[in-house]
């Protein structure tokens, strides 16, 4: 059974069903469920078709500068949580390149034990985070991650 869920206030989850949320709450990333703001379906949509085109991302979402997960196709237990930390690893990133005389951050990419995280500015006022296996193809992720950025830039 499909459920549509209101969970966070103004948030709309949906696609999940009672046994994606009963079978592993440990889980911290519900992979294909998808939650948006009001007025960001064009967003979810470019999630999603970037999603597609590289099958390893388990969560991409689409952040405001200050933290707020504004779309997000894949899911986890507190999405202005991971917004917020995303928010702020570009913000520590982006002062520690400017000290450095590196000049803008672009991207960031975090390789773990047991995933990869990958974080980007999508214009002024939002960041493109997104979380996948930890052996992805890196060139196609990338590549992919800019294409995305570039149309939210649009969008936004």
């Amino acid at each position: 059974m499909k459920l549509g869920l209101y969970i966070w206030p103004h948030f709309s989850v949906t696609d999940i069903t009672m046994s994606d949320l009963t079978s592993s709450p440990d889980k911290l990333i519900t992979p294909d469920a998808s939650i948006s703001t009001g007025g960001t379906e064009d967003m979810v949509d470019i999630l999603k078709d970037m999603n597609n085109q590289c099958r390893e991302i388990q969560l991409s979402m689409i952040s405001t500068a200050d933290g707020l997960t504004m779309s997000a196709v894949g899911t986890v237990l507190d999405p202005d949580q991971v917004g917020a930390m995303c928010t702020e690893l570009i913000t520590v990133c982006n002062k520690a390149a400017k000290e450095l005389e590196q000049g803008n951050l672009k991207q960031m990419i975090l390789r773990c034990s047991d995933g990869c995280m990958f974080l980007m500015p999508a214009g002024e006022h939002a960041v493109l985070a997104i979380m996948s296996v930890p052996d992805v193809n890196l060139g196609l992720l990338v590549l992919e991650a800019q294409r995305a950025a570039s149309l939210i830039q649009k969008v936004l």
